[in-house]
């Protein structure tokens, strides 16, 4: 059972009307959410819903010790030519939810604009944020821009998780000409703490077999742990890891811990990726549409 949220508003925030006015008009498909949680009396609440075009946004009631959590959609089951993703999430003080998909984004052949995935999230004092979407896989001749701005207060938790995933190794695909740009970005009390870019073009699977690149991987993610404790978690995540059945490695520092990993298919990562959120999750379960 679940809550549908269905809510479209007929003023878009002016946010989204700036971006949208950016984008050609022979976009093929374009979608939004504008979503905030609050708490009130110790309860959590949704403050804004809007949602329009293809990304959807739905509540899943929660069940046992999981963390309460939302679930957004692309209802046109992919990315392709023109294509655009708009999805800003704000976490109120003293909240605490989960963000995630209902399943792994796919991003198709482009010929010549690609698509986009633009992400903001915004985290206010106190609140515990959970920024956790599925994986994005990569079909063969896909051209993608993706970024995640992400504003962080003082005394707050944050965990967000990026994934890539490059063909499906159980289909025989292989991402032979594509070009991706993946940018995440992290403020804390105004001031950057962490840049990261990824940047492949060309013939992908041939700069994934290089050493200093991918080491032969076809597949990769980053976890970022945002805390005053995330120092704390260094040790217990590196003994985790140490079941990591691809390449991983953790670092901390100013009040960040880092995780990355390569692995060969979509399954090691998944499983190197709930393996690290076992610990930054604190035993919590996963989201119910990641164990599906």
């Amino acid at each position: 059972m679940h809550r549908a949220i269905d809510t479209a508003y007929s003023d878009s925030p002016a946010w989204l009307r700036k971006a949208q006015a950016a984008v050609p008009h022979s976009l093929r498909s374009k979608g939004a959410v504008d979503l905030s949680f609050h708490n009130r009396d110790g309860r959590l609440r949704i403050g804004r819903a809007y949602q329009s075009g293809c990304l959807r946004l739905r509540v899943p009631r929660p069940s046992g010790n999981e963390a309460p959590c939302a679930v957004l959609m692309n209802t046109a089951g992919g990315l392709a030519e023109g294509d655009r993703l708009d999805q800003r999430v704000t976490w109120d003080e003293d909240s605490f939810a989960t963000v995630t998909t209902q399943a792994a984004e796919k991003v198709y052949r482009a010929v010549a604009q690609g698509s986009t995935i633009a992400t903001h999230l915004e985290v206010a004092r106190g609140a515990r944020a959970e920024w956790l979407p599925q994986e994005t896989i990569l079909f063969d001749g896909c051209q993608l821009q993706r970024e995640a701005q992400i504003v962080l207060a003082e005394n707050v938790t944050f965990l967000g998780v990026e994934a890539l995933v490059l063909g499906r190794q159980a289909m025989g695909e292989t991402v032979r000409r594509g070009s991706l740009r993946d940018r995440m970005r992290i403020w804390r009390s105004g001031k950057l703490i962490y840049a990261d870019t990824l940047a492949l073009d060309g013939d992908i699977a041939a700069l994934m077999q290089r050493a200093a690149i991918g080491g032969g991987a076809m597949a990769m993610a980053v976890l970022v742990h945002a805390s005053d404790g995330a120092s704390g978690l260094l040790e217990p995540v590196r003994d985790a890891l140490q079941q990591a059945r691809g390449k991983a490695a953790a670092s901390s520092w100013n009040g960040l811990l880092a995780v990355r990993l390569l692995a060969p298919d979509c399954d090691t990562l998944r499983h190197d990726i709930a393996t690290a959120l076992a610990v930054l999750c604190e035993g919590r379960p996963l989201p119910r549409v990641w164990r599906c």
